[in-house]
């Protein structure tokens, strides 16, 4: 019996250490690590990352939707701290307490707060209570900018928003587009090394901005090329973070 535990902990441990075969190698990945205005997070698992929450020199978390990973090295390590079978897009911070968010309204904020964390993510409650301050107000004047992921507002006023570049010419205003980046209330484009399905925006504490999508696309829209990632087979997400606050 000692015997056979023994084994099945080692097949356990070398299945936790292999490397997901949906994605390439690290060394073949035409996704850097690193850029010169940005450091570049890979989720563990070929899913992509619709939202990111923390602060990459403390703790950060991720949400492939189904699962939440915490890393506390940059993206180096992930552990798996919550799963669960409805569709969790983000955490959010209120006080001295991170809930995931099951709910998104109009593509602009997060609701629907349904586990909280009092330990910095490491542990997760269900969530049953009421809070009007995880509840979404577009009001003027209304600060719960916390909940907001598309567009995010800086300290300073500026706001980042998806960049949504329509095919159909330059009017347009409806049907294919691609996500280059971001652009800013104040008429600046800044466009990502490399082209990508954009999900999400977060500012920390220190303003500086993530940018969470799906892995890089080798195919463009509107062609009659077949739509594929170039790294991964579901779109393996990641997250730019920029090494500075942004303009």
């Amino acid at each position: 019996m000692k015997t056979l535990t023994y084994c099945l902990l080692v097949l356990a441990a070398l299945s936790c250490g292999r490397s997901d075969s949906s994605v390439v190698s690290p060394a073949n990945d035409t996704v850097a690590d690193e850029y010169p205005n940005w450091y570049v997070l890979k989720a563990p698992v070929d899913r992509d990352i619709e939202g990111v929450w923390g602060d990459i020199d403390r703790t950060l978390l991720i949400s492939t939707m189904s699962t939440i990973y915490r890393s506390t090295d940059r993206g180096k390590h992930w552990e798996s701290v919550k799963q669960q079978s409805t569709g969790m897009f983000s955490v959010v911070q209120y006080n001295d307490t991170l809930y995931t968010m099951s709910g998104l309204r109009n593509g602009k904020a997060l609701n629907n707060p349904d586990n909280y964390s009092v330990d910095d993510g490491k542990t997760w409650q269900p969530y049953q209570r009421y809070n009007p301050g995880l509840e979404y107000d577009p009001k003027p004047g209304v600060i719960n900018r916390y909940l907001e992921i598309n567009p995010v507002v800086a300290s300073t006023g500026t706001a980042y928003k998806i960049n949504q570049v329509f095919l159909g010419g330059p009017t347009a205003t409806t049907g294919t587009f691609e996500t280059p980046g971001v652009t800013t209330n104040t008429a600046q484009r800044i466009d990502l090394p490399n082209l990508h399905q954009l999900n999400s925006l977060y500012l920390d504490k220190q303003q500086r901005l993530y940018i969470a999508g799906t892995d890089a696309v080798c195919s463009r829209a509107g062609t009659n090329e077949p739509f594929r990632f170039c790294n991964s087979k579901q779109g393996r997400g990641v997250v730019y973070v920029s090494k500075r606050p942004l303009p």
